[in-house]
């Protein structure tokens, strides 16, 4: 029987776009080649000045650095075990990420996507270990019964790998008894114990790194794989090519937004602030929950829905049929559209397609599930559909990204170089057959004609530094309020949710127990601060991040604004040289505006996170009134001790009880209102001075390099053809040609770059 004639394969999801995307950067690469060798020919004849050559190659070596991708990152976000390390893998092709790690470590795993296969690992030194390690002992009460308190636990001593031990079990009796959830620092304590024997090795007085090859990147997955690994470590980066995404991406799994660890939550928010992009997983056996809506407020304030990707991760053993997956898909954009109208949603299995890549490398469990799948045709389809058209809008939306930086600096930056060489050309071309006389008169012209350039340039000069300090002056009156403690809404609101907190003792059947009563005192402590935390965390970081959006947006708008009417001025001092000289060519001219039609802030810095009572050591002196409640404690055991018997005594000793839980928790809320306050202080001054003050900084001084470098751009110094004279014969008609070559080149660049220029714009 004849075999049938196979069709062309069809382009594989996302590739043709960065097809086109690579196309595009190798024609610029080519005509910087084209204008590299036309200045080398001008400079051969020396008709410019080494200063202006010199120049021009510098920008062109700057046109060259702006083809380098720049790093674009993409955040992949969700609940715990919605799927977000098997999607991941799904787009690398490869089962790289460890699937179902714990939530235990403090960092984000980043995946980039160069050239080559590899990637470390990098532990923490044995300073920060032992620092987090008794930071931590010292919030638990049972550190204080393990003996002195002033030492220091060193995970080296096998002793105190053993005081550690009971530690742990006492924890576990009493989390047992109380049904309570399992307390972080008891996770953290029992990683610390029961990784050691298997990393310390590999630890040492300062940080080290593991360093994996292509051969045995896989490896990186046991020190991620198990708690007592995993915390560890301080930071992971691998590095694995994804032809499809083109290089520099950086894919980073993000910790479970559910995590009860509210650093895990901050971590993530810093990571957003960064990001060009977002994939938000859900997974179809869970749907939205209560920390997803958290999340997406938080997406919501910084303003990234157009930029955000909305996976529904099916697991295609819960869905019996089609119509089943769609209805839940359904619901659950629905659900999405509240927060984000019209949202780009796609529904697919990532573990079905992460298999169909692995091939005959998944085991035999998988590729059985596999092959099921793939019999029940409509979920199959419904997958497979979905999987292609997310590839695909990534893959578009990561070129779109990656044609607007080439408009706003490769192209635009090409632009003014050739502009530059064609009108120097016209110039020196115009000129070379004058007398020596004439050329002499010229030249004076232009340094006059140069004075009064740099004269508008030091006007432009004076009145950026004006913008730069009316800037800084609209940052203080709009954050100065917004921190100051009278007045300060913000601020106001948190000291009442730390007022508002209740602090409520449970009735126990021995109430002179007083050791039960001080370790359910100190719960009680705890569950207060990880409560003011994650307040800190979801309400006041997402109040200070809409004022930092908001300043931005005004940055913006004003740098506009004065961008425009400062080129207006320039412009009119650019043509007043061009027109006074009588040397340019008038036929084609170029206006090298600034980049792109607005200005555009640059992603400088980031807004810090507000981020006190998040870390341990914030707890500072609450330690010490912890220390207090002690011996209140203990000094109130001794006297009903004391008065065992004498029942109107001992009713005496369960009023001053009732007396010193009241005044300790006073104590603690006082104190966590002295610390809030002090947070607040320092934060506006890290938040003006590192954030909102380093833009409006960068950004003017930004702004006037660029009128610096075209003013520098637009000057011709007619020095070399001044020596050269003399040239006449065959010389004269060598540098003639060589000047009306470098004239037509540069001119017909121009136009294929505006040309360039417009379809750029329609790509991106």
């Amino acid at each position: 029987m004849p075999r049938k004639k196979k069709s062309a394969t069809p382009a594989k999801p996302g590739r043709r776009a960065m097809t086109e995307y690579r196309e595009f950067k190798k024609k610029i690469a080519q005509r910087v080649a084209i204008l590299g060798e036309t200045i080398e020919e001008i400079e051969s004849r020396g008709v410019v000045e080494e200063a202006t050559s010199a120049r021009w190659k510098e920008q062109l070596v700057q046109v060259t650095t702006s083809l380098e991708d720049p790093l674009l990152r993409i955040a992949v976000v969700g609940t715990v075990k919605s799927g977000k390390s098997t999607l991941i893998n799904a787009l690398v092709g490869k089962d790289l990420l460890k699937r179902g790690a714990g939530i235990i470590t403090a960092f984000i795993t980043r995946l980039i996507t160069n050239g080559e296969t590899g990637g470390w690992v990098e532990f923490k030194p044995w300073p920060q270990i032992l620092d987090e390690l008794n930071a931590t002992l010292r919030t638990l009460p049972h550190f204080y019964e393990l003996g002195d308190e002033n030492h220091l636990l060193d995970l080296r001593n096998a002793e105190d790998r053993d005081r550690l031990k009971v530690l742990l079990a006492q924890m576990q009796d009493e989390w047992r008894q109380r049904s309570g959830h399992l307390d972080p620092s008891h996770m953290l304590l029992r990683g610390y114990l029961e990784g050691h024997d298997r990393v310390h090795e590999s630890l040492g007085d300062t940080s080290c790194r593991l360093v994996f090859d292509q051969h045995s990147l896989q490896h990186h997955q046991r020190y991620v794989g198990s708690e007592g690994q995993a915390v560890y470590l301080r930071d992971m980066e691998l590095h694995y090519p994804v032809t499809w995404l083109g290089e520099s991406i950086e894919l980073a799994d993000c910790q479970g937004i559910d995590s009860p660890n509210p650093l895990h939550f901050a971590l993530l928010q810093q990571y957003l602030l960064k990001s060009h992009f977002v994939l938000y997983v859900v997974s179809s056996r869970s749907g939205l929950r209560e920390a997803d809506f958290r999340l997406l407020d938080f997406i919501r304030t910084l303003k990234m829905f157009p930029q955000t990707f909305f996976v529904l991760n099916a697991d295609l053993d819960d869905h019996p049929h089609q119509e089943d997956l769609e209805r839940l898909a359904d619901r659950v954009r629905g659900e999405f559209s509240w927060m984000a109208p019209d949202p780009r949603f796609f529904i697919f299995s990532a573990l079905y397609h992460l298999i169909a890549q692995l091939k005959e490398s998944a085991s035999e469990r998988e590729q059985r599930h596999l092959q099921m799948w793939q019999e029940e045709a409509p979920l199959a389809q419904v997958t497979e559909t979905g999987f292609s058209a997310f590839r695909e809008s990534l893959s578009q939306d990561i070129c779109g990204q990656r044609f607007r930086i080439l408009c706003g600096s490769g192209l635009s930056r090409l632009s003014m170089i050739a502009d530059s060489v064609m009108n120097t050309a016209a110039a020196q071309r115009n000129l070379i057959g004058h007398s020596p006389e004439e050329l002499q008169q010229t030249a004076v012209g232009l340094k006059d004609k140069e004075k009064e350039l740099l004269g508008s340039l030091e006007t432009l000069k004076n009145a950026i530094s004006g913008l730069r300090i009316s800037l800084r002056e609209e940052i203080d009156r709009t954050v100065d309020p917004y921190f100051d403690h009278a007045r300060s809404r913000i601020i106001k609101e948190t000291l009442e949710a730390v007022e508002n907190y209740p602090i409520v003792l449970e009735d126990q059947p021995n109430q002179y127990d007083y050791k039960r009563l001080f370790q359910q005192f100190h719960h009680l402590y705890q569950e207060f601060r990880q409560t003011l935390a994650r307040y800190l965390v979801e309400k006041v970081n997402l109040q200070v991040i809409e004022l930092a959006k908001k300043e931005e947006a005004s940055l913006y708008e004003r740098l506009t604004l004065a961008s425009e009417g400062f080129w207006t001025l320039f412009s009119t001092a650019l043509e007043n040289y061009r027109s006074g000289t009588g040397l340019f060519d008038t036929e084609h001219r170029t206006v090298f505006k600034l980049a792109g039609e607005t200005w555009e802030l640059g992603r400088l810095v980031a807004p810090p996170n507000f981020s006190a009572f998040v870390d341990q050591g914030a707890i500072g002196r609450g330690i010490l009134l912890m220390k207090l409640g002690l011996a209140s404690f203990t000094r109130l055991v001794a006297s009903f001790t004391a008065r065992a018997g004498r029942p109107r005594e001992l009713l005496i000793e369960e009023k001053r009880r009732e007396t010193m839980i009241l005044e300790a928790t006073k104590l603690l809320k006082k104190e966590a209102r002295k610390e809030i306050i002090q947070a607040f202080h320092e934060y506006e001054k890290k938040f003006k001075s590192d954030y909102l003050y380093s833009i409006a900084d960068e950004e003017t001084g930004r702004l006037l390099g660029e009128f610096e470098l075209r003013a520098q751009m637009v000057n011709v110094n007619l020095g070399d053809l001044l020596q050269q004279r003399q040239t006449g014969g065959a010389g004269r008609e060598a540098l003639l040609e060589t000047l009306t070559h470098a004239h037509q080149v540069s001119q017909a660049m121009l136009e294929e770059l505006d040309e360039m220029k417009c379809a750029l714009k329609l790509k991106a």
